[in-house]
């Protein structure tokens, strides 16, 4: 019966590792669509600064730094990747916190039988 619960801690974990670099890259991707939109130099650079900054700092002087430019233009491509990207987001954070909690169940539970 203790095998059960290892095995959903182990699937738990994965599951929030899975979710976690989804939101990464998914947070990259509209960081660099946003700063092409706003025309901002090295719109790769400003997803890459933000999808990696330790504690999120990264995201926070992005968005600092993007007050000072307005939307250009945005296509209607544009608009579709933003939305899909958004919600692609927010898969990946309920696969994240699905796993964390599966995971801390397992631990718990486990925990109790032995």
């Amino acid at each position: 019966m203790g095998h059960l619960y290892i095995v959903s801690a182990a699937l738990g974990g994965a599951a929030v590792l899975v979710g976690s670099f989804f939101c990464v890259y998914q947070l990259y991707r509209l960081v660099q669509v946003d700063a092409e939109c706003r025309g901002l130099k090295h719109p790769r650079l400003w997803g890459l600064l933000a999808a990696s900054g330790n504690g999120q700092s990264g995201l926070l002087l992005y968005l600092v730094g993007r007050r000072k430019h307005p939307v250009l233009s945005m296509s209607k491509e544009q608009k579709d990747c933003m939305g899909r990207r958004k919600k692609r987001f927010g898969v990946g954070l309920l696969f994240l916190t699905l796993g964390a909690v599966i995971c801390v169940l397992s631990m718990l539970l486990g925990g109790q039988m032995g």
